[in-house]
Order: structure tokens, then sequence, then C-alpha cells
């Protein structure tokens, strides 16, 4: 039993359940002076916890596409702007995208951006104009074009304005001047100036809302949403880089003036600066949209640029606006005449010469555009929604009078408008290049790939992908690049990868942290036709360059290693003669227990993209491999222990023989090239090069293991040759012959072999089978073998199986750290210290534990300072950050094919990397730095990795064709089950002829089964301007539509298996919700699962209930035969009973609430509920009644929760973007409410709480408890890990009150008053939140330096009130630390920021 009562919380009234027997004693018991600890009535003390958040992936919306070369004249930057960041990226010639760097410090959100500075022109001599692929001429980079005068002066003076700038309006009331320029190792640093912008009395009236930039970059207007605009005078260009250049300021405001005659309490729809006329190249006119009580009208303004903003008299003139063109959706300055266009629903309005008084106008309808791509989709018609112009050379058929702009529309339409505004209608043709086939919002534009290149246009989706297409002319729209994107993520699971798939992850024993227990991420994403669920890898991208080579054939009995080498055909001598090209080519040695196998791979390029465009970039060219048979002195018929490239080849060493092969030469270099009609193979030269150059036999000893070396001047090898029962080690070079230069004795058998010179003497590390590593160090020249160092692994099985050697920077640029990184048998990974001095001994840096099989490394040949890490299913690289200390960045590998979108990593037995033989001019091969994997199915496959050393979100989508809503893992089906929603429209039949009768749009439930392992290829969509035939997947929907009512919505479902009389039944339950009604109703389907035809599934309804209120919630109960729902605002358990008649309902449980649940969990025999007034809700399910027993003690919006019974804590968030720590005392408190013991307020509001464990190589120990971590999602994509502390976080929160003062680490963040106080405060719960993005930045902007200076600030009153003095910071500094971390050296920083470092390390 429980009384109500009202109590006064968070400043307003709220209803309470409370316990009457602790009422009375409440009221009862006399007031005590002090509290006695043996009290019986005292309550527990509440734990000092704190919370870490972390955003792991920001939102992949894109508000704006902007091309900008915002770095360098010739830097082809691409602006990818989100609500919170910038990101540079650059066009590639080959149509694709690379991510340059990333800006996301605003700590606020980007309201409006624009683009200012010199526009670009299209000319001959651009970067970007790409090469012939005929081209006879040796081999060059055209990546590396000769620079102009232009790139020279950028190139001389990096520290200089590039051409164009970003405009950023921040919520923050600031406006950002942005651009890039060249700092330390030519990586790019943004250069930036803030300009506050005036306060303003409400919401409505702040500006940023719209911006406006001149075309010649003399001035912006930045308006509201009502009535107020601000105009600033800019400087020239050529004054900002002089200012930069002289005193490193970057200002680009000379003076602002508040714009007069607005009207007040009017909309601003549109605001545009116009292009002046040519005969008076000093105006300035800025024309206004706006509409005041149902009016629409036009304003614009003029000025001379020759004056100052304050001797200017801004006069508006205005003129009303036609009453069909009220509500305009697009204003595009044209280039000629201050003419502009005006973009409705249906038509299009030109005016030209507004300044004369009446301007001309001209309208066009846009009748031939297409019908909606899915009418069903949405209740209303598709409207445009942004607009682009493309870069046009001036010509004799595109004359300066002309103007080209592209107009897309939000369901993928695209129209094209070419304008001559000389004619007398201004509109010369219009032109339907067709659709994009996803869904737009504004971001949108045209990309400039050189004057030979189709238009590239760049569309970010909503809800659904982006990419890049090329358009043509008289062509459809060809899709090339997609770019990513999971919203909207309505809902997201993870599940088991271990023995158990689709094991359900609820509470993570230390049973599963010690079995390296991984964790799969599944979505539910995208909307209409780009519904998918979509499982989300974290990690490298790996792009499938090549198609797949089945090898099952040839490499049947398995595959024990992979060498490829990639170089050119022809001598070493012939690279520079003649106007002969050389043939690209690549080598795969593929080593078998019995055999070796040797692919050859040329490169041809394809006849139709030479023959429709030759001036597209070589990277269009594709390989056709083959496998080599003939006698090209490869022995065969042995396993290869190791291969190795050299100049002219490559080295083949098997047990009994080190062979040394010359490429072969092909036919058509062997020709006569005079005489092209009669030409005849050089037979002789031929010959010459198929034979082996050398071979060497070991004749009474046998090769376990080698390795070769190949520097410039000679090419060394070393084995381990075993003779009876010894070993030795040799090491030799090639030149005419092989012989061994030195020979030492090896009291055990080696496991395997590295040779790499460190400074001036060649080390060889060999590791053996006694769990050691030995090291042996010679000179140059390869003589005088001496053991310099050993280290021995002392855990079980740890024995060295591969060998990899990465280099790191430290302070000195000039001096290298190198680090050894060793692959164990037992599934682990050890990096130890090497130094620039070998003679130290090595000394442990890291262990990681990767797997539990053995672990093979090998180095990135393209980035020094990264290994690739191969163990059963997981590829992954390893790189250590700036100073080589740990912990070690580790991300996974995925691989991704852009024809097929459900493409899954699969476990691979065999993998290496493409390295450069002979190359001319030092530029690279098409293949290089490839790598090539051999997978479990014996197929060939070969990625490029990302070169960007930082992660992101790589989704995997298993297309629906619809909107997915729920999706669940079923353990018993091994299945994913999805609901989701199919949009559509019910067209009545035709009567008396009428045909195309309106229809009524309605949406579908739908159920389908996924098995995400065994997805096949989607098919092909449908022809590009064919809107009539529909995609259709295969997906098994197992719902009917005779089992909904009109208007019902779907809104969840449950898998139960209930048991009755010893039988289990395999349930799945869906709660809905109507909505036609008077009063909202709902209902409980129950179906049953039974196999279908092959493997699919089908569902049988058994039961419904109806009930007066909408079904919210579902959650099946662990007894077995109970079912928990959220009927209104009633929390009901309804149970199963066996009787006489048989299996029936018992009248349900029932307690009331005070609004609807949205989320129920159950841990016996307490029920969680998060509602949307009462946070959380915690009731007791007896026998005959459910009793309140414990909630939040604020009233909350809830979304969701999840409970940490170890720490008798439940994580809360709610529609506030609030996330709270509830922790529930182990005695029930008179007021029953939770103790609230932090309280995080995110950018977003987190709709999704689940619990996962760090990856393994993540983890400092197996069974660290705080390697157990919590993911969160938001609606927007944006997924965030929160970490719960005990000790620890008041160091970090120290840190931080220092951080978020630190303007070189939060630029953007003013000073507010509680951020004044360094010394942690346990006062409020929000004190208790840490920020781990700023942590972020304090690692990435100097670690240890930065937190040094941080703690050396003198002490200031205006900054901070905590500490007077320099040494008392550092005393409460060092006292903080000590809770964590054992400092024996005294190193204080470096011990803490490696423990961030720790502590910051990703869940997924």
């Amino acid at each position: 039993m429980s009384l109500q009562t009202n109590v006064f919380e968070n400043g307003r009234w709220v209803t309470r359940n409370i316990d009457p027997y602790q009422a009375r004693i409440r009221n009862t018991e006399p007031q005590r002076k002090e509290k006695t600890e043996s009290s019986s009535l005292s309550l527990a003390k509440e734990p000092s916890l704190g919370l870490v958040t972390h955003t792991l992936v920001r939102s992949p919306v894109i508000k704006w596409i902007i091309p900008a070369r915002v770095r360098h004249p010739h830097k082809n930057d691409v602006l990818f702007i989100t609500a919170d960041s910038v990101t540079i990226k650059e066009a590639r010639g080959n149509y694709t995208l690379q991510e340059v760097v990333t800006k996301n410090d605003f700590d606020s959100r980007i309201r409006s951006a624009r683009i200012l500075g010199i526009p670009g022109k299209l000319t001959d001599e651009d970067k970007y104009a790409t090469a012939r692929i005929n081209d006879p001429s040796v081999w060059e980079d055209h990546r590396r074009p000769k620079k102009t005068e232009d790139e020279l002066y950028f190139d001389g003076n990096k520290r200089t304005v590039p051409p164009q700038i970003a405009v950023l309006a921040l919520e923050a009331n600031k406006l950002v001047f942005l651009c890039a320029i060249n700092g330390l190792s030519n990586h790019p640093q943004f250069l930036c100036y803030q300009q506050e912008l005036p306060g303003a009395q409400s919401p409505l009236e702040k500006l940023g809302e719209h911006i406006a930039v001149d075309p010649k970059s003399r001035a912006i207007a930045v308006a509201a949403q009502e009535g107020k605009v601000y105009v600033y005078a800019l400087k020239p260009m050529a004054k900002m880089r002089q200012e930069l250049a002289e005193t490193s300021n970057f200002k680009p405001v000379k003076e602002e003036r508040f714009l007069p005659d607005v009207p007040v309490g009017g909309s601003i729809l549109k605001m545009e600066f116009l292009h002046p006329s040519q005969h008076n190249e000093s105006q300035i006119i800025l024309l206004l949209i706006i509409s005041k009580r149902g009016k629409t009208r036009m304003l614009w303004y003029e000025w001379n640029s020759a004056m100052t903003l304050r001797d200017s008299q801004l006069k508006p003139a205005a003129q009303s606006s036609p009453q069909d063109e009220q509500l305009p959706l697009l204003l595009i300055p044209l280039r000629a005449y201050s003419a502009f266009m005006v973009v409705c629903e249906k038509r299009i309005t030109l005016y030209r010469d507004i300044l004369t008084g009446t301007p001309s106008r001209w309208i066009q309808h846009l009748d031939d555009v297409r019908d909606p791509e899915e009418p069903g989709s949405s209740g209303r018609q598709p409207i445009w929604v942004q607009w682009a112009r493309p870069m046009r050379a001036i010509t004799d058929t595109f004359t300066i009078d002309m103007d080209g702009i592209y107009l897309c529309r939000e369901d993928g339409i695209v129209q094209y408008l070419t304008l001559n505004h000389v004619d007398d209608h201004m509109l010369d043709s219009t032109h339907n290049p067709g659709r994009l086939g996803i869904n737009v919002c504004t971001a949108f534009a045209i990309l400039d790939l050189g004057p030979n290149t189709a238009d590239v246009l760049a569309a970010g989706g909503d809800m659904s992908e982006g990419g890049l297409w090329r358009s043509s002319p008289r062509q459809y729209l060809e899709h090339h690049t997609s770019v990513p994107n999971w919203t909207p993520l309505n809902d997201f699971i993870t599940i088991s990868n271990s023995a158990e798939p689709f094991k359900a992850v609820g509470s993570v024993t230390d049973a599963d942290k010690a079995s390296g227990m991984q964790y799969r991420m599944f979505a539910c994403t995208g909307r209409g036709r780009q519904g998918a669920i979509a499982e989300l890898h974290y990690g490298c991208e790996a792009p499938k360059e090549y198609e797949d080579l089945d090898l099952g054939d040839e490499v049947s009995r398995g595959v024990l290693g992979i060498w490829a080498f990639h170089g050119f055909y022809g001598e070493a001598g012939q690279q520079n003669k003649g106007r002969e090209r050389l043939k690209d080519t690549t080598y795969i040695l593929i080593s078998c227990p019995t055999r070796t196998f040797l692919l050859h791979m040329p490169l041809k390029p394809d006849p139709e993209l030479i023959t429709d465009y030759p001036e597209l970039d070589y990277n269009a060219e594709k390989y056709v491999p083959n496998m080599l048979t003939g006698e090209l002195g490869v022995e065969y018929n042995a396993r290869s222990i190791a291969a190795g490239s050299t100049p002219r080849g490559f080295i083949q060493v098997t047990e009994n023989s080190i062979r040394a092969i010359s490429l072969p030469l092909p036919q058509e270099q062997a020709m006569k090239v005079e005489d092209q009609e009669d030409v005849k193979p050089n037979k002789k030269f031929m010959d010459r090069w198929s034979r082996a150059r050398y071979c060497f036999n070991f004749e009474d000893s046998r090769v376990v293991a080698a390795c070769i070396y190949d520097l410039a001047e000679k090419t060394f090898i070393l084995v381990a040759v075993q003779q009876a029962d010894n070993f030795c080690l040799q090491l030799g070079h090639l030149d005419a012959g092989y012989e061994p230069a030195v020979t030492t004795p090896l009291r055990s058998q080696p496991s395997c072999l590295l040779l790499r010179r460190v400074g001036h003497h060649l080390l060889a590390f060999v590791g053996t089978l006694e769990k050691e590593l030995l090291v042996y160090a010679t000179d140059s020249d390869g003589y005088n073998f001496k053991a310099v160092s050993r280290y021995e692994f002392q855990d079980p099985f740890a024995i060295c199986d591969s060998l990899a050697i990465i280099t790191s920077s430290n302070n000195d640029d000039e001096q290298l750290t190198y680090i050894v990184v060793c692959g164990l048998r037992n599934g682990s990974l050890k990096t130890l210290y090497l130094g620039a001095d070998y003679l130290h001994p090595l000394c442990l840096c890291e262990e990681l534990q990767i797997g539990h099989t053995s672990v093979t490394v090998i180095p990135d040949e393209t980035r020094k300072s990264r290994a690739f890490v191969h163990c059963e299913k997981v590829l992954c690289t390893l790189e250590y950050p700036q100073h080589s200390k740990p912990p070690a960045t580790v991300h996974r590998v995925w691989m991704t094919d852009h024809n097929q979108p459900n493409l899954r990593t699969s476990s691979l037995s065999a993998i290496t990397q493409a390295v450069d033989s002979w190359l001319p001019e030092s530029v690279p091969g098409h293949a290089a730095g490839f790598l090539f994997c051999i997978d479990g199915d014996l197929l060939l496959q070969s990625v490029s990795i990302d070169p960007n050393p930082w992660p992101k979100m790589i989704p995997r989508r298993l297309p629906v064709g619809g909107s997915p809503i729920r999706v669940i893992s079923s353990a018993h089906l091994k299945k994913l089950i999805v609901l989701y929603t199919k949009a559509t429209v019910i067209r009545p039949r035709p009567t008396n002829g009428q045909r195309n009768r309106p229809g009524k749009r309605a949406l579908l439930p739908r159920i389908a089964f996924l098995d995400p392992d065994n997805m096949p290829a989607p098919p092909p969509g449908p022809d590009v301007m064919d809107v009539e035939e529909e995609v259709k997947l295969d997906q098994n929907d197992a719902l009917m539509d005779s089992e909904r009512k009109p208007g019902e919505r779907f809104l969840g479902i449950t898998e139960w298996f209930p048991r009755i009389g010893g039988n289990e039944y395999h349930m799945l339950v869906m709660n809905t919700m109507l909505t036609r009604a008077k009063k909202p109703t709902g209902r409980l389907l129950f179906f049953a699962i039974s196999p279908g035809a092959g493997s699919s599934s089908m569902l049988t309804l058994k039961k419904k209930i109806e009930f007066e209120s909408p079904i919210y919630s579902v959650a099946a109960y662990p007894d077995g035969k109970s079912i928990v729902y959220c009927s209104g605002s009633e929390l009901c358990i309804s149970s199963l009973d066996l009787g006489p008649s048989g299996i029936k309902w018992q009248p349900p449980l029932k307690a009331a609430m005070r609004s609807p649940a949205r989320h129920l969990t159950i841990v016996e025999p307490l029920i969680y509920v998060s509602s949307t007034r009462e946070s959380l809700a915690v009731f007791r399910f007896e026998t005959e009644r459910i009793v309140y027993q414990y909630g939040d003690q604020s009233a909350r919006d809830g979304i969701h929760h999840v409970h940490m019974p170890e720490r008798s804590l439940v994580l809360a968030s709610d529609a506030t973007n609030t996330v709270v720590g509830l922790w529930q005392s182990p005695e029930r408190r008179i007021d029953n409410a939770m103790s609230t013991v932090f309280e995080a307020v995110l950018p977003g509001s987190i709709t999704k709480l689940r619990r996962v464990t760090r990856p393994l190589w993540h983890r400092r120990t197996v069974t660290d408890e705080e390697d157990e971590s919590v993911i969160g999602s938001s609606a927007d994509g944006t997924v965030t890990q929160l970490d719960i502390f005990e000790k620890g976080w008041k160091l970090l929160r120290f840190i931080l009150n220092m951080v978020e003062r630190n303007p070189l680490i939060c630029p953007f963040a003013g000073l507010q008053p509680h951020k004044r106080h360094i010394e942690p405060s346990t006062a409020r719960p929000h004190f208790m939140h840490i920020n781990g993005d700023i942590l972020e930045r304090v690692l990435e902007r100097g670690g240890e330096d930065c937190l040094r200076d941080m703690l050396n600030v003198e002490p200031d009153l205006d900054s901070h009130t905590d500490f007077d003095t320099v040494v008392d910071r550092w005393e409460r500094f060092k006292e903080l630390a000590g809770e964590v971390v054992d400092v024996e050296d005294g190193d204080w920083l470096a011990s803490v920021v490696q423990w961030v470092r720790y502590r910051l390390r990703s869940a997924l």
C-alpha cells in the first residue's frame, strides 16, 4: 500500500508515492541534533561517481556542401559542414573524396555558412586537368604537375590567406571567418577570426539565420529570422594577406552597421547580394524577401563600395511580390544586369534591371518535371531545396552573358537551366539529367575537376546516403562514390560475436570479458526505399579496388603465405629510354604446403573508358589477373618460406634454394616499334628474361626461416638453416651470386626473422621456440655478427611468429624512436622499445591481446609509423601517437565495396602489402600500398587503406525496402527481426471511365527476418529515368495487410517464450496505436513464429487484445508466463494460466502512473519504467499486485535507461539532452526517491543506451572493470560513449576546469562563472560530468606540454579563485593524480597523460 503526496522539487510541485510507515516515522520521530553510526534509520552514503562522455562518431547529417579553395589556389577543396563541425575534403580526378582535416571545437551549433573571396576560374592550366590514359610519354605523377607562379607563391608563404574564406554563424552569437594554412610537417591548421554579433531580445531576433556575401567579397550581411540585419564591410584579400604577413593578425572585418528600415516583426525569408551592373563595378546591391501579415515584399539596398558604411545612405526600395510568390523556395542571383531568379514549387520567375524602378519579369513553368520518386512517402509534393552554379569556361557556345544553374529537388530530381541574359525571355533551355536516387535537403553542390571533365554533382543524403554523380552532356547521371549516412538512427542493438551468435547483450559478465567477447551493432537507419538495417563498423575503411579472384581449384590445400611485388615491365635501363610507355603490373606469390603459385596481374585500360573519355585519370584502369605456370625460374613444386623484391625482380626462398627471378618482358615490349604492321617477338630477348637470373641450392641443410631486405645498394638475405639437430643464422647479400658472409650458431629453432637498418648498422631480429627474441648487429656491409640484446617472453605459448618495426618521431624531429612489434602465438601482441641506440636492451612498451591464435604483423610500406595486425577474423592497424608512448592507436580495418553495400569482412588466412619494385622517377605504381588478402573461401581480394589515421563509422547496409522502426535479435532463430513500414498509395478502382483518381496514402507494417551473415547482394536499381518500376526486395515479409487496421501504427516488437504445461512456445508480440478514432486506442498482437519455406519464417496470429489506450511499450517477464506492458498511463501485467478448459489469460494487474512508459526493463522482481513525466519509476511485481518502490527525485521527460546492478545504479536519458545516474540505496528512503549522483547535459538527446565492453586490444587488463562502457545513440546518428568513474574523475574534472579557460583548446567558449573554479566540486550533480571531447583535444594538441603550460599559469583573480600560487596548484594536481597512477621517477605529467589516453579509448 502506498500514499500519494505533493512535494516541491526543482521549483515545482510534483506528486510522489510514499510508504505510509515511513511517513509516520518521519512525522513522529523527534529531531536529533546528532546522528549516531548505530542508528537503524541512517541511510547509506551516496557513492561519489563521475561520468565521462566522449563522442565516438559525430552526426553524418551534412547541412551544406560548399566547394571552396580555403587552403591553396590549386587545392580542389570541398567543405562538408554539419551541425557542429567543418570537414575539408579534396576532390580527386577519379571521382573520389579524400578527407584532409576536420574542425569540431566550436562548442556550439552552426546556423548558417557561406564562402567569400576570389571566385575560382576554369583554365587549361588547372591542376586538375586530367591526363590522357593513352599518353605515350614516360610515366609521370599527374597529381604533381608543374607549379604555377601562384602556387609557388603560396608554397613560399605558408602563412598567407588563401583565395577563399568560410564564414560561419554560430548559435553562440559569433561570426567566424575560417581558412586553413600549412602548419608543421605541411599539416593544415585552421586560421580563424571571431566577430561578436549584437545581442538579441528574443530568439527570433538572434542574428545568424541568414548570411549573404557580396559577389566581389566587399561586404557580408547577417540577418535574423525577424526584423534585424547587420552589414559588415570587409577588407580586400590583398590587405588581409599583408596584415597577416606583417603583424600576424587576421581580421577581415573593416566596419559594421545596422541595416535600417527593415520591417519590425516581418519574417526574413531570403537574402542575397546581387551582381553589380557592368558599367558600375563599385555598386553593392542587397536584396531581401520579407513576409509580414501574409504579404510578401522585396526590399533592396544599394550603396557604393568606395564609401564607408557610416557615410552611405542605406534607404531601401520595395516592391510587393505577386500572390503566387508569397513563399519562395530559392532566391538565385544571376551574373549580369543585376538579375535574379525566384524559384517556387512549380515555376520560376526571372527578374532583371531591378534598380530601374519597374524590373522586367518572366515566368517559366516547370511542367515537364517528373512526379515524386516515392508518392506514398509524404502527404505533399516534393519541393526544390537547393541550387548550384557549375564553373564554366567562356567559349563561343557559352558566352559571358550566359549562366548555368542546377536545381535539386528533395526527392533527388535534378534540373539544369541555361540562361542567356541578352535574350528576350532569358531562359535559353532546360534539361533533366535524371535523378540521384536519394533524398536531399540543402547539401548539394557542383564540383570542378578540370576543363575537360563532366560536371560532378555532390549531394549529402537526407535520411539516405549521399554521393558523387557525373553529369555528362546529353547523358543521364552516373553514380561514382557514396557518402555514408546512417540517419535517422531510430533503434540499435548489440549482439555477441562469440561462439553464441545473436546472444542479446545485457549485463556483461567476467566470463564474457575473459573470453574476448566482441560485439556487433545493428541499427535501424534510413527512410523509404533507402531504409536499411546498418551494421555499424568503426575503424579504417578499405575499399575494394578490383574484382575478387577465386583461387579454390589451385590452392585448395591451404595457404601458408603470400607476397606481392609491384613494378613495371622492361629492363632497369629501359625505363627512361624513348617514348614507349612502361606497363604497370603486380606479381603475387602464393605459398601452399607443397606448391608455390605465381599470379600475374597486368594493368590494362578499359577500352570503353578510353573511347568515351580519353582524358580520364589513370586510376580508371583495371587489373586483369591470370595464373602463370610457365618456366619463369620460380620453384613451383616447393613451398616458399620467404620472398622479397629486388631492383630487377624478386627473390624466392624455399627449403632448399634461393632463387633470384627477373621480371618477364611482355610481348609488346619485345617487339619492334619502328614497323607496327610487321611486328615479331624478339624470342632471344624473351628467353633470356624467362630464366632465373641466379639459383643457390642448400645441399645438406634445410632452410627453416628467412627474410629479404632490399636497400638501394645491396639486397641482403637472412636465413636460418638447420643441419641435423643444429641451427645457425646466415647473412649474405645478392650480387653476382649468393655467398653467406656471416654465420652464427643458434641455441634453438627460430620461428621468425627480421632484418632492418637502424642508424649505420644492420640489426637481425630472431624469434625462437624458446620464447625469446634475439638481436644481432652487423656493420653496414653485413659483416661481424654480434649479439646485442635478448628479450624473453614470459607468458605461456608466447612464441614470436612475426616481427615488424615501426618508427615514430619524438621531441626532436630528426631523431626517430624504433618500436619492435611482435606477433605471438598465444594471440597477444607485444611492442618493445628499441631506440636509436641499439646497444640498450629491449624494454616492454605495451602488451595487447588481439585474439587466441597466432598473430601476424606486417609493416605499412606507405606509412612507416603504422603496422597491420591480423589474427583470426581481426585485421587492424597499429600506430603510436606522438612521442611513441602507450597506449597504441588500434583501429579495425573494414572492407567495403561500392557495388555491394552489404559486403561483410570475412575471415582472412593470409595478407600482404604490395611493395614497389624499381620505379622510374620514384613514382608509385597504381597498386603500390594495396593490401592483397586471401580469405577463408580462397578468394584473392585487393583493397586500399585509407591514408588518414583517424577512424570513422563505416556502415554495412542490409536493405529492407521500407522505413525500419525496431530491430531485435533472436538467438533462437539466429536472425534479426525487423519491424518496418512501407509507404504506398492505395488508389480506388476506376469507375465510369475515370482513371488516375486520387488515392490515399498508407503506411503498411512489415516484418522481416534477416540473416546478416548470409545476405544476398541487392538487385540493381530501376532504370535511371523509369519511375514506374519498383525495386522489389525479397525480405521475407511475414505480416499480412489483413492483420492491420486503418490508421494503426506499430510501435514495437518483443520476442516472448511462454512456458505452459511443460511446453515452450515462440511468440512475437507487437504493440500498436490507433489514431483514427476520437480517442487513441491500442492493441496487443500475439504471433506464433514457425519455420517457412527454406530458411524463412512465418507468422501466425494467435491472439489479439484491444485496449482503450495505446500500448506504448512491452517487456517479457522472466517467469515465462507473464507479459508487462503500458496501456496509456497504466502499467499492466497479464499472465497465462493453464486451467481445466485450457490456456487462458488471467485478469491483468494494474498500477497507475502519471504518464505513458516509453521503455521497460525487468530485473526480477523489479520493473524499471522510463516515462514521459516521471523520468524513471521502479515497481515491484508481487503475487497479486504491483507495488511502487522508488523513482527519480526529479520529474523529467524520460526516454531510455540501462540498469547497472553491480553499482546499484540506473543510467537514464531524457528529452532535454540530459543523462543522469540514479543511485538505488540499499535502505529504502522515506521519500521513495533515488539519488542523482551525476548529471550530464549533452548536445543532443540520447534515445538508446546499451552496455558493451571494449575490444581486447583496447583493454589494459582482460578483466578491468573500467573496460565496460555504455554506448548511447541519438536520432541524428551521433554515437556517444559514457564511462562511469569511481576513482580518477576528480583528476579529470580538475584538468577540464583548467582546459575550459584555455583559448587554444576552447577558442569559442566564453568564461562562465562556474568555470572560474579549478577545484572539483560535488555541490551539484552536473559538476560530476566530464566532457571527454575537450580532454581529447588536450591529447591532440600537445598532451604533456599543454598540461604543463596550464599548470604553470600564474594565478589571476579574474580567471579563477582557487589557488594562490602555482605551487599550490601543482600540489593539488599531484594529490589527485596519486589516486590513480603510481609515479616512481617523478614524471607526473607523462603518467597522467598516459592514464587519460587509456581512459578515453573507444569501446567500438
